[in-house]
């Protein structure tokens, strides 16, 4: 009598497949998953860099002296979601990054937009000058 071999897989090689195809579709998902949370709002970015170049123009149309920082504040309607704050700082002309504690005739003006859409605040920054001190 001659013994046939039997054909098909033993229950160890089915737990294994099973084990292994597991781990490889929780390994993709775990990627899919990482990638759609570092994802970006671009809407929300582009929003929050309008609304502070926006207000930027609206800071720096002032006359010299009446530049000054704001407290931080909403934006209302469509935009309540966004926040921002105007930071106004004496600079010189020699250094330009280092905040001075008189007027040397040039004001440093920083608009901060954030919101609960980004991951960090949108930064928009000018320098002015005052003319007539020349």
């Amino acid at each position: 009598m001659v013994k046939q071999a039997k054909k098909g897989f033993t229950i160890i090689e089915l737990i294994m497949t099973i084990v292994i195809a597991g781990i490889a579709v929780y390994s993709i998902i775990a990627i899919f998953l990482n990638v759609a949370t570092r994802n970006v709002d671009l809407e929300a970015v582009s929003m929050a860099a309008h609304l502070a170049n926006s207000k930027l123009e609206e800071v720096s149309s002032k006359s010299y002296a009446n530049i000054v920082s704001e407290a931080p504040f909403s934006f209302g309607g469509d935009f309540s979601d966004f926040s921002g704050q105007v930071v106004v700082n004496f600079v010189s002309f020699e250094a330009l990054d280092q905040v001075v504690g008189i007027d040397a005739g040039y004001k440093k003006i920083a608009v901060y937009v954030s919101s609960g859409l980004l991951p960090a605040s949108i930064e928009v920054i000018t320098l002015v000058t005052d003319i007539s001190n020349e």
